[in-house]
């Protein structure tokens, strides 16, 4: 069976796809015959088609600025009327220079990306390999092959990775071409036009670029469960955080850990996982009977299309519920990312944080249904799921009340609720 692996481009995100390969590599997973990639994920194709991975650790850990472009780097957070008035003097050379040459001087760029590119290794390796670039009238896609590169290689890869207008355009035999992301980004079809039968597809964006790709048979589609930073971000604890993401990510979506956004040793389903599971169905129902206050919930199942959005799928299954609703509370609370969990460790640091909801004493004012709903949306998501979680407990005080909590904060109802739930399990402990 022919499998590929395709790489989305993204600038220095493009380490996410580092954690991810040395995790493939780790489950051996690693077997492609086929590599595609746009943009950054071209280059980090061509140099795993040379067998060049330790090289392309190693570009990313030592990756500075001045590697990529001399002067002015066009980051689009910078891109404000606020920062243009603040820091005009630096501004304004640079970005005449910029428009004047229709981008910015990325010669450190292409010379990195020479040495990077090793033409005879690249050609003989067995791997077959494309990339994705976009001519720049019209915008239309060119399918670079292994064929095509052993004439202007180096340049089909310059070309995919050309970000304009930040980047300025590249001339091939007299027509111009832009980063192949003006076409296709994630170039999962031009593997499967190379003969692929099995895809492992290495997103770098949260939203899915080709979210019709997602649950496919023998497709295996990997992304960050958050938008990472800038595609010319150069932090070094942002890009280490994104490749341990990266790792975590594959090993998840193949089973050796548990969990979605966060991740988890493998633990068994918690003793009140049926009881709890019944209940969220009949919180939906409770929740659409009680929207009928409200035209803006249409839905008949407001909790399971959050969840969907959220994980971006079309259909969940049990234990997806369950993930997702531990994902909203951790984050919540603010839980580090970038670890594994076990299933005890993340209950007890996320009702740690809840325990004062528990005080008898713990300040639930007494409003008018008018003003309930107004209090609610004026406190964050933890504000709301400690008062949720506190009425619980003392359902007193949601006397007359829960009608339009569920109108106005259904999710976070759902979230009090898991979180009611795990308490009394460790207390049964």
């Amino acid at each position: 069976m022919k499998k590929a692996l395709v790489l989305a481009g993204g600038g220095t995100k493009g380490i996410y796809q580092v954690g991810a390969i040395e995790a493939l590599k780790e489950i051996g997973e690693d077997d492609w015959s086929i590599i595609t990639g746009t943009s950054v994920g071209a280059l980090n194709a061509a140099m795993l088609v040379q067998g060049d991975f330790d090289r392309m650790v190693d570009m990313y850990e030592h990756l500075q600025a001045d590697q990529i472009v001399n002067g002015f780097v066009p980051n689009p957070e910078d891109m404000t009327i606020t920062n243009f008035i603040r820091e005009r003097e630096r501004f304004i050379p640079s970005l005449k220079a910029w428009i004047k040459d229709r981008g910015v001087d990325i010669r450190p760029f292409k010379e990195n990306m020479a040495s990077y590119y090793v033409p005879e290794r690249f050609f003989a390796s067995d791997i077959d390999f494309g990339c994705i670039t976009a001519e720049a009238k019209g915008h239309g896609g060119v399918y670079v092959t292994k064929e095509m590169m052993k004439e202007h290689g180096l340049e089909w890869l310059i070309a995919s990775a050309s970000a304009y207008p930040a980047f300025p355009m590249t001339n091939i035999d007299g027509t111009d071409y832009i980063d192949g992301g003006y076409f296709d980004n994630f170039p999962i079809d031009f593997a499967l036009r190379l003969g692929a039968e099995k895809v492992i597809a290495i997103d770098l964006e949260s939203t899915p670029a080709h979210p019709n790709f997602i649950g496919r048979e023998n497709i295996v589609y990997i992304k960050p469960h958050k938008d990472l930073f800038s595609f010319l971000d150069f932090d070094k604890v942002k890009m280490n955080q994104a490749r341990r993401c990266g790792y975590l990510d594959v090993m998840k979506k193949f089973g050796i850990l548990y969990g979605e956004r966060y991740a988890f040793s493998p633990f068994h389903r918690p003793a009140f996982f049926d009881e709890w599971y019944r209940s969220v169905m009949m919180l939906e129902t409770r929740v659409a009977l009680a929207g009928n206050l409200s035209e803006q919930l249409n839905s008949r199942q407001v909790i399971t299309d959050r969840l969907k959005s959220q994980l971006h799928v079309d259909h969940l299954h049990p234990r997806q519920y369950l993930y997702g609703m531990l994902d909203a509370l951790m984050d919540a609370c603010s839980l580090e990312e970038v670890k594994v969990y076990t299933y005890e460790e993340a209950r007890n640091r996320i009702l740690a944080a809840f325990s004062e909801a528990l005080n008898e004493d713990y300040f639930v004012p007494s409003l008018n249904v008018v003003d309930i709903a107004s209090y609610l949306t004026s406190l964050d998501t933890f504000g709301i799921i400690a008062k949720l979680i506190h009425c619980h407990f003392y359902p007193d005080h949601m006397a007359g009340f829960e009608n339009v909590i569920l109108t106005v904060a259904p999710f976070e109802y759902a979230l009090s609720e898991l979180a009611a739930f795990m308490m009394k399990e460790l207390a049964w402990e």
